[in-house]
This record gives C-alpha cells, structure tokens and sequence, in this order.
C-alpha cells in the first residue's frame, strides 16, 4: 500500500464470504460492511448469482452497493438503467457448450441476460438431477423449456451451466471443461440448495472474471489496484483476491485460493470477513477516513 493512500474499493464475495451457511449475513458482517460504508469505501458485492438474486441479499444491507453477477459476465449499480459491463458469450460458443453437456448426460441452463428486467433461464427439460431440479424451483416463473436447446434464438446468453453431484457427473464436468478450456473459462464448485451440498460447472466468455468486470465497471483501479481490498473463497475469486492490493481468503477457501492471497482469515461460520475487516477499521492497515 502507497503511504497515505486510502483504501478506496472493497470487493466482496457472496456465498461462503459474506453468507454464512445458512445463506445470513452475521451481525458482525453487516456492521463491518457499514463502517467500511462510512469511512468512504465503494462496496461492490460480487457472485456467481444473478443480480436478482444478489439483490435480495444486498438491499436488505441499507448500504449503497454495487454488483458483479454471474461470475463477472455483468457489472451494475442497483437503481441504475444503464448497465456498465456486460460480457456475454459468442452466438456460436454457446450452443457447443450446451450441446456437450448434454452429451453427457448433465442438466444444463442457459442464462441469458435482460436488464432491467430478470434473467431468463432457458432449459431443455425441467427435470432432470434433483440439485438442478431444486434450482429451477427457485426460478420457475423465469424458466423457458427449449425443445432445442443448444438451437434455441437466445439472445445475451452470459453463461451455461450443469448442475449435478457425485463422481459421475465431477467427471462429465471435467471432461467437456478440458475439452472447450481453449474457447472458455469454466470452473465447477460447490452449490448449496435447499440445506444440500451439490455442484455448479460454469462456462463463461474466456474473458470473464470478477476482476475484469470490477475493471471494467472502475477504470481508475486499473490504474492503483493497490486501493482495493477484496474477499473471497472459491475458485471464481482467484482473479480478484491474486489482483487486489489487499487479498483475503476466508477460512474456508480452497487451497489454491489461500495460496495466492496476502491474508487468510477464519472462516464463513465464524465471522472470518468481520475479523479480516475490523483491524482495518480501526487503524491498523491503512483505512482512512475519506470524509
């Protein structure tokens, strides 16, 4: 950190940062998040979800925000018409991707992206592994089933997933993963649905990231990265916590993630972002106060 340079950006993860396991944000979390408001930090609020999604979580905070969805496929500010990043896949990726999930046997969504309005998530079957089952019964008014799937008219398509669990579908994943890692970012984590543990594969545009959406919605960190502090755990904020003047993997975060971070804090069920965060506040790592 530049000598009297303040921290000027805080970009934070969602599931398994700020969300503890039972998908709350702790006392402790949220307290941390406001001083943080108050002492001038821009919040950014960043997630593999859909900004619907990650609405519902964030206005309840009473902060001003803004929000990374989809991995980093789409950058926006809440209350805000224009959307400042996009980066949606080509019209002839896509369709491979989803034409070799289900080749494989996966359940697969395709998202694809509206603004203002809610995503559209397009589908070949509404039935399917009971883990992509249950995320569909959360978004069922904005299912679309398509017949033909990887031929459907969709426009803005931002990503294309499987959802599943198990050792057969790890593998399925790993396999259409290596075979398209050359023409996508992909990556496949874990997905906590309705108090079960399963997985999420995503392929993305192989630009997108967190941390180029972040660059792209601020150009100015571009310029002093150094400004920014940034939270995460899983393998979509490898970008992010690797670029960031001030890294944090939570406790609970991969290996690979807490190797490349400057700090590793306790984990999402003991209030690791608020211990990560509450020295800063108080002087010791270069907060200040912009007000």
């Amino acid at each position: 950190m530049e000598p009297g340079l303040p921290w000027r950006y805080l970009l934070v993860d969602m599931d398994g940062t700020l969300l503890n396991s039972r998908g709350e944000i702790t006392p402790r979390s949220r307290a941390a998040l406001g001083r943080a408001v108050q002492a001038g930090l821009e919040l950014v609020l960043a997630s593999g979800r859909t900004y619907p999604s990650l609405l519902r979580v964030g206005e309840p905070l009473g902060l001003p925000f803004h929000l990374i969805s989809n991995g980093g496929a789409v950058g926006l500010t809440p209350r805000v018409e224009a959307v400042s990043y996009t980066n949606c896949l080509a019209a002839a990726a896509w369709p491979e991707i989803a034409e070799a999930l289900l080749a494989e046997g996966l359940s697969v969504l395709v998202f694809s992206h509206r603004h203002p309005g809610p995503p559209l998530f397009y589908v070949a079957s509404l039935q399917g592994h009971p883990h992509f089952e249950a995320y569909i019964g959360r978004h069922h008014a904005l299912c679309r089933v398509a017949d033909n799937l990887p031929g459907a008219p969709i426009p803005a398509v931002v990503e294309v997933a499987a959802l599943g669990s198990g050792a057969q579908f790890e593998a399925a994943s790993a396999r259409v993963m290596a075979r398209l890692e050359d023409r996508s970012r992909n990556h496949s984590m874990v997905l906590f649905l309705n108090r079960n543990f399963g997985k999420i594969t995503e392929f993305f545009h192989p630009a997108t990231s967190k941390w180029a959406a972040f660059q792209g919605m601020f150009p100015e960190a571009v310029r002093r990265p150094q400004s920014v502090i940034a939270i995460g755990d899983e393998a979509n904020d490898l970008d992010m916590i690797a670029g960031a003047g001030l890294g944090i993997a939570m406790g609970n975060a991969t290996n690979e993630l807490k190797a490349v971070a400057d700090l590793v804090t306790g984990d999402n069920d003991a209030d690791g972002l608020a211990d990560a965060l509450e020295p800063l506040l108080n002087g010791d790592g270069g907060l200040v106060s912009q007000g």
